[in-house]
């Protein structure tokens, strides 16, 4: 497929699911919590399967997307369960900022288990205070999606920031005052939006 539609393709998925995450989070709780656990499905399978296995190539994708399919299937029907997962993941995040700002490896006990009580912290909060917790953390994450989006458009598009390959050219993106404005406009603007919206 040509690079330059490879590049569209990921701009207009990085733009409808920033929308969909950072104003509708709680209004459409059951789509988040099948793109989440589609996202955690896939890449759980991308990662495990080519340990244990000799998948490869079109195999490996076809197998990881059933991995995904059923993500999104436990996710949605088990729905405490997926709630949990978004505070969960939202502490992983926090933490991987930490343990990248602070320097520290993720490997040591003493890292990864407040990290693991951290997580879980998150994973019951966001059970008990739903709509404030699943508000923040999908703002959060729309909001940094969209802003990415804003950013390669002003910016020009940059293959290694949108897929992650080059860790220098992906900082880079993320730490530009265009990505920092915009995440923050929108975050604030997803929350305000999300918490006046009807309660469903």
């Amino acid at each position: 497929m040509d690079e330059q539609l490879i590049l569209i393709l990921l701009l207009i998925i990085d733009l409808g699911l920033g929308v969909v995450f950072c104003f509708f989070g709680n209004r459409w709780l059951k789509v988040i919590l099948a793109i989440y656990g589609f996202a955690a499905g896939f890449l759980l399978a991308n990662t495990i399967f080519p340990i244990f296995t000799s998948f490869s190539g079109t195999t490996l994708l076809l197998a990881s997307l059933c991995a995904g399919a059923a993500g999104a299937l436990i996710f949605v029907f088990l729905l405490y369960f997926g709630i949990f997962c978004i505070g969960f993941g939202g502490g992983l995040l926090l933490c991987m900022l930490l343990t990248d700002v602070l320097a520290l490896n993720v490997l040591s006990w003493y890292v990864y288990i407040p990290a693991l009580v951290i997580c879980c912290l998150l994973g019951a909060l966001t059970l008990n205070h739903k709509r404030i917790f699943i508000a923040v953390f999908t703002a959060f994450i729309g909001a940094s999606a969209l802003a990415q989006f804003v950013d390669q458009i002003v910016g020009g598009i940059r293959t290694q920031s949108l897929v992650l390959y080059d860790s220098q050219a992906t900082y880079s993106a993320y730490s530009s005052t265009v990505y920092l404005v915009a995440l923050g406009v929108l975050f604030v603007g997803g929350l305000i939006v999300q918490l006046t919206g009807k309660k469903r």
